[in-house]
């Protein structure tokens, strides 16, 4: 008998195919009541969450994952992943790469608290006209 995929092995295959995976579907990985940070904001509970998704999933033409081995145990595991990304309205579609991680506490087989981790300045704020010149001369300044 196949033992059932544990939820970080779930999470790595959701992940990996955002782009073609059915929002609902996050109701097997996430709790009712799960907590969803990242650099654009806060998403509280399901529904919260795959509105977030929907909204983010929208517009773009790619958006998948390569991740890296989880580090962890049966309460909270790491990984470090790096997004494949396109949206036809910035650097004209082509796909873009994006590095970052997530801390991820689970309860049971769902996860209850996620935290992504990644610059958002080179994933969008880069890309647009008179910001993205902005932000990338202050890159510039604080790296030199």
């Amino acid at each position: 008998m196949r033992e059932q995929p544990s939820v970080i092995d779930r999470f790595v295959d959701y992940y990996a195919g955002l782009d073609n995976k059915s929002i609902p579907a996050l109701a097997g990985l996430y709790d009712m009541h799960a907590v969803l940070n990242d650099p654009f904001g806060e998403h509280s509970g399901l529904f919260a969450i795959q509105r977030y998704f929907t909204h983010l999933l929208t517009n773009v033409s790619t958006c998948r994952f390569a991740i890296d081995p989880p580090l962890g145990d049966t309460q909270r595991f790491a990984v470090t992943w790096t997004m494949y990304w396109s949206h036809p309205r910035i650097a004209s579609g082509e796909i873009r790469d994006l590095p970052g991680c997530s801390m991820v506490d689970i309860q049971g087989e769902k996860i209850i608290r996620q935290r992504d981790y990644y610059d958002a300045g080179q994933m969008i704020y880069e890309h647009l006209p008179l910001l993205g010149w902005v932000v990338r001369g202050i890159k510039r300044r604080v790296g030199a």
